[in-house]
């Protein structure tokens, strides 16, 4: 079954479009500020200076400031001050985004208002699984709940405490943002999935951001964080932030910051007997990477991430929105290493009209390295709990009123790649997840993903690479045998960057 896009959604992801295109310049912009970047503290595969030097252009009219404008995260000495949480604020702008929301779903969407009959009903009534499209429910949801996380950072709120102010903004809009009732499913992607983007936006916005700037620098910077980090974006618009001079936060910048595009075609093939024919599309990928799990800094929250982001001629929209960063380290650790055990936060969403999957997942894993500059081995195996999976099913529309289904259990990964001076050649990865079905026609599933992949080495600035990826399904019945479904995809590409 495919999804049906709505004209007025066009110009939204094409805007998410735009920033994951930025992603590939956010190490460029980011490192030809870094007033103490080395050469030794870059990346292999990360730009030099004299690379760096068309970016002057943008940021030569970027001025230290001596005198401050007014603002509550400065001191006299120009020095960066973090602000105390305010919980009422976070509450409150939370609040305000949701009324926000309501206002472009009734004059917008067309939506039926909400109000005072509404609120009780949703109050009083039960919970319900929901029938919108996976889109809506695994993307647009958690874009929403990084919008409540960064009012709630942007206003003091440290990364645990962040949680519950996301899930009360999600809470809001169940029980008074939409005249229906609330939906178990709404708040758990919401949530999860809102702090697993909400993180990395934040620390993206920062990079980008720059409180010293001026002119257009300062115009473009403001802007692009403003349309694509709305929470950050409306917060620094109620303390004057927008144009005020000011210190910019110390960990703005990490010592790591690389990206890639890749641009080429793609061909999907269903296998084992699942229905459907063969097609064939242009795609259109973007990777992160932020920070170095291994280089001995302190651990925090996203300190350390990877992001990944596809679109694809198959559809309007993107086809797969992915990230994945450590929260806490487990052990002691005294400089630079070679096998770092965390906690991790993951977020996965795919729809190109053919699969439908996403999850939003917490695991222990252990990342490991092998090797020397030149040659080097990076593996990344974890166990994982999976809150909620959503996936699609042949049988769930009759059932559930929508195309795929939710569950919830257990997951795993085993990824490794190989590198050559800091650029990926080889890559291979292996996940499977094991889930109840919560809602839907199936018992439980059974969803194994596998991909490896090869790249030239670098001819000039770019690469070439191919792909093959191997989703499959097993999916046991009540009233029926069980059900096996897979769809293949391989794709050759160019390639820019590690």
């Amino acid at each position: 079954m495919t999804d049906d896009i709505e004209p007025m959604y066009a110009f939204a992801f094409r805007r998410i479009a735009v920033l994951f295109i930025f992603w590939s310049v956010i190490p460029v912009a980011g490192l030809a500020q870094h007033a103490q970047t080395s050469a030794g503290a870059l990346s292999a595969d990360s730009p030099t200076l004299e690379e760096l030097a068309f970016i002057d252009g943008i940021a030569g009219d970027t001025t230290p400031v001596s005198v401050l404008a007014s603002g509550d995260t400065l001191t006299l000495d120009s020095e960066w001050v973090d602000l105390p949480p305010n919980v009422p604020r976070a509450l409150g702008g939370i609040a305000i985004t949701n009324f926000l929301a309501v206002g472009i779903n009734v004059l917008w969407r067309d939506e039926p208002s909400t109000g005072p009959g509404s609120w009780w009903d949703n109050i009083q009534g039960g919970w319900e699984w929901d029938t919108n499209p996976i889109r809506v429910n695994s993307f647009e949801h958690p874009w929403a709940g990084a919008v409540y996380y960064n009012v709630a950072r942007a206003n003091g709120l440290s990364f645990y405490a962040a949680l519950p102010a996301t899930a009360a903004g999600s809470l809001m809009w169940e029980l008074f943002g939409e005249p229906r009732p609330p939906a178990t499913n709404d708040v758990l992607t919401t949530t999860l999935g809102g702090i697993a983007l909400g993180e990395p936006l934040r620390r993206l916005s920062l990079v980008v951001l720059d409180n010293q700037a001026s002119g257009f620098s300062r115009f473009w910077r403001e802007a692009v964080v403003f349309v694509f980090n709305p929470g950050l974006g409306l917060d620094r618009l109620s303390r004057g932030q927008l144009w005020s001079a000011g210190a910019n936060s110390p960990d703005r910048l990490p010592q790591t910051l690389a990206g890639q595009v890749e641009m080429g075609a793609v061909r999907l093939t269903p296998a084992g007997g699942s229905p459907g024919q063969p097609a064939d599309a242009a795609i259109l990928r973007f990777g992160l990477q932020y920070g170095d799990p291994f280089d001995g800094e302190k651990v925090s929250p996203f300190s350390s991430f990877t992001g990944t982001m596809e679109m694809s001629s198959l559809s309007a929209v993107l086809t797969q929105l992915g990230a994945r960063g450590i929260i806490a380290s487990i052990g002691q650790r005294d400089g630079p290493t070679d096998k770092v055990v965390g906690v991790f936060l993951d977020f996965d969403y795919r729809w190109d009209g053919r699969v439908g999957f996403a999850e939003q997942s917490v695991g222990l894993g252990l990342l490991s390295r092998f090797g020397s500059e030149r040659w080097r081995v990076k593996t990344d195996l974890s166990a994982e709990a999976v809150p909620l999976l959503a996936s699609t099913d042949r049988w769930s529309t009759p059932a559930t009123g929508r195309y795929y289904e939710f569950g919830s259990g257990l997951g795993g990964r085993a990824v490794a790649q190989l590198e050559h001076h800091g650029r990926r050649l080889v890559f291979g990865s292996l996940r499977a997840y094991w889930a109840v079905t919560l809602n839907g026609a199936s018992s439980s599933k059974l969803i194994q993903i596998a991909e490896i992949e090869a790249r030239t080495p670098p001819l000039g600035p770019l690469s070439l690479g191919a792909n093959y990826r191997l989703y499959r399904q097993s999916s046991q019945y009540d009233d029926r045998r069980t059900g096996h479904e897979s769809m293949s995809s391989f794709s050759i590409f160019l390639s820019s960057g590690g």
